[in-house]
């Protein structure tokens, strides 16, 4: 039987340790593994725009994570858009929309994205990468880097009138609350002025309180329109009522001489109710009185008078009822008169 190489033994001893050395080193070190395509450029922008918590880019798409009016936004010069081309990293870059409208890319040339959303100014970029021979299937995204915001003006019976920036069209409800909605005095008209337009062309809305109309509330408002909430009518009640002044016809804006006549808390004692008047002012200046049946209206048997802006409905004061009441008030003022005796 033959003996064995001591150094040969050795040997073998040695190279089993080292290997279990190095078996135990593994172990005890985290690995990570990296994909080889992590390093190429587009797979460190779709790395990077999945971080920033968007989907993977597409030439049909979009951004996804987009604030509010982002995905309506017209594009206008003066704006900044990010753009990302993710066969080609050398057009990456933020482009500004020159007084016409275009951007400059590198090699392709002009393009125009005025007027275009973002979705579209993807389209756009990316037909004209195909157009000129730089790509076949480019994957564009489009991002607003700096907007050149226009504003909406808002005037009239709102609590806070003024202009206000926004990115794309609103509904006419969301301006009344961004404006912290109509006064009391607001009427049901708004006008619209649109941006564009002559200034004698405006666009009149019905909108009351009262009205529940979803055309109304759904009317979209551009950028660049001006919006005015006209005050409602008023009319005025005078002579032998309990509370006389000025009333707002607010809500729907109608009033007649019996609703009139209750908002300034019906007529005084002494009113002659069979002389009651109204007296409207016409175009021309011109005064017209009519005179209503107040006995025929409160009792059912006619239609109340209508009533229109700026009328002011008048109840003269009887004489006889006067005259009685001036006694009644003496002899009331008598019965409670104090009694002061002298010696």
């Amino acid at each position: 039987m033959m003996n064995a190489n001591p150094n040969a033994f050795r040997e073998s001893e040695m190279s089993a340790r080292i290997k279990t050395w190095v078996f135990l080193a593994l172990l005890a070190t985290p690995c990570t593994l990296h994909p080889q395509t992590a390093s190429s450029p587009i797979m460190q922008q779709v790395q990077q725009q999945n971080t920033n918590g968007a989907s993977a880019p597409s030439s049909h798409l979009g951004p996804s994570a987009a604030p509010e009016d982002v995905s309506t936004v017209k594009l206008m010069p003066g704006t900044m858009v990010d753009l990302h081309v993710f066969e080609e990293t050398d057009l990456d870059g933020a482009y500004r929309l020159d007084e016409h409208g275009n951007i400059s890319l590198p090699l392709a040339g002009s393009v125009h994205l005025e007027s275009l959303t973002l979705r579209e100014a993807e389209t756009a970029v990316g037909e004209k990468l195909v157009s000129s021979q730089i790509l076949n299937t480019p994957h564009v995204v489009v991002n607003l880097d700096e907007y050149s915001s226009q504003n909406i003006v808002v005037l009239g019976e709102v609590s806070s009138p003024g202009r206000f920036p926004v990115l794309g069209p609103r509904k006419l409800i969301d301006l009344l609350a961004m404006a912290g909605g109509q006064t009391a005095l607001a009427g049901n008209e708004i006008v619209v002025h649109r941006l564009g337009q002559p200034p004698d062309v405006t666009e009149m809305i019905h909108y009351g309180k009262d009205v529940n109309d979803p055309t109304a509330l759904n009317v979209v408002i551009n950028p660049g329109d001006t919006v005015l909430v006209r005050r409602a009518g008023i009319i005025y009640v005078l002579g032998a009522v309990n509370r006389p002044g000025g009333y707002v016809m607010q809500e729907a804006g109608e009033l007649n001489v019996a609703q009139a006549l209750a908002l300034a808390a019906g007529t005084a004692i002494e009113a002659k109710v069979g002389s009651i008047r109204v007296i409207r002012k016409l175009p021309d200046g011109s005064l017209m009185e009519t005179q209503v049946d107040y006995r025929k209206f409160n009792k059912g048997e006619a239609v109340p008078f209508p009533l229109k802006p700026e009328d002011i409905v008048y109840v003269p004061p009887s004489m006889i009822k006067t005259a009685l009441n001036r006694g009644y008030s003496i002899l009331s003022a008598a019965a409670s008169a104090t009694i002061y005796t002298t010696r």
